[in-house]
């Protein structure tokens, strides 16, 4: 959006950002460069440093590691998909409008960086990596994330069973993380294999939480309850 109106407004009494935190977002912004140019397990926190005109120690203090680093990309991303989905709630009650809108925008946000964010994913299935999705570290974003897609469900115009709509967004959650890899995988023109699996997926899945209101769909339920409970443990 044009900042117009911002450049001509007196900027006199506006707070200036504190040198240290201006340092902490540069440190930041030249890792994010680094990783999507040079590749994440080529930049080191030396080269982060040097490119950005610190101190090695400076950077230590502002960020542990480059987990630390990529850590704070995913806070940040994750901040900004909220920000925008909330605003696009706003706009229809459809629960499946509003889940695929999360997909497709965190897919957006995410796109300027898929280099790097390729080379991570090979560490997804490893719990006990920081950076994965499963980890101990990434508890705090995962729960938001998922928090994302329960409020798209708790305020929209789905009917759904009352034992479905506990575990739902959880079920959801691990279907985004799998079309998410699938993104980073596809080489595809215009990413058109991404954006038919997001259609058929979903058209399947919506199809299946109708069918879970009918009795017959009862017996199905209890092994879908078990599975989130055990990703969940």
């Amino acid at each position: 959006m044009p900042q117009t109106l911002r450049s001509q407004t007196n900027t006199k009494g506006l707070k200036r950002i504190p040198k240290r935190e201006e340092t902490k977002q540069k440190i930041y912004r030249t890792a994010l460069l680094l990783f999507q140019r040079d590749g994440y397990e080529e930049t080191t926190m030396r080269k982060i440093a040097k490119e950005t005109k610190v101190s090695l120690g400076l950077t230590y203090y502002h960020f542990q590691s480059k987990e630390d680093l990529v850590l704070e990309f995913y806070k940040g991303s994750q901040k900004e998909l909220k920000r925008i989905c909330e605003s696009y709630f706003k706009t229809t009650k459809d629960f499946k409008t509003r889940y695929k809108f999360i997909i497709t925008t965190q897919l957006d946000l995410f796109f300027s960086h898929k280099k790097f964010l390729q080379v991570l994913a090979r560490q997804a299935g490893d719990p006990n990596d920081p950076l994965s999705p499963f980890s101990k570290e990434s508890e705090g974003l995962r729960e938001e994330a998922v928090g994302i897609i329960r409020q798209a469900m708790v305020s929209s115009n789905a009917k759904l069973r009352e034992d479905l709509s506990k575990v739902l967004p959880d079920l959801l959650w691990m279907q985004q993380m799998g079309i998410l890899f699938y993104w980073l995988t596809d080489a595809s023109k215009s990413f058109q294999n991404t954006k038919l699996m997001i259609h058929d997926s979903l058209d399947l899945t919506f199809k299946l939480i109708k069918l879970s209101n009918f009795p017959l769909f009862k017996n199905v339920m209890g092994p879908i309850f078990r599975m989130v409970r055990l990703v969940k443990t």
